[in-house]
């Protein structure tokens, strides 16, 4: 079974060495020492959905929306099905990006919903469907 945890690279040192540690931000942040680890741009947020929502002319359920019909198409949806099939090995995964969210406002939060509706329905259309 998966285990899918959140983070943000203001505390990566703190995170353990053990699984798989996912920048999934559009960028590698410059503080974090490369190969410390795999960025997949792929399951960031658009630039646009993500400067209007910081920008307040989008809301947080509008940016969530948006979000999760941006993870319903290649290459997101390819990458999450990807994340999938490490549960087979067991691997521990951590996505980390920029926002610390102590509300658990940021797409991290949202792909960890999503990864986890896949893992509950063994991957059978929970992309396509991330609210199940």
């Amino acid at each position: 079974m998966m285990t899918i945890l959140e983070g943000y690279f203001a505390r990566v040192n703190d995170y353990s060495e053990d699984g798989l540690k996912l920048c999934v931000a559009s960028s590698y942040p410059f503080f974090v020492k490369k190969h410390r680890m795999t960025h997949f741009p792929s399951l960031a947020p658009s630039e646009g959905l993500l400067k209007g929502y910081k920008a307040g002319e989008v809301t947080w359920e509008q940016y969530v929306e948006t979000f999760k019909d941006e993870m319903r198409k290649y290459p997101s949806r390819q990458t999450l099905e990807w994340l999938k099939q490490r549960d087979k090995v067991g691997d521990v995964i951590r996505l980390l990006c920029y926002e610390r969210a102590d509300d658990r406002k940021c797409h991290r939060f949202l792909l960890l919903d999503i990864l986890n509706s896949m893992e509950e329905s063994n991957g059978k259309d929970a992309v396509l469907h991330p609210d199940r």
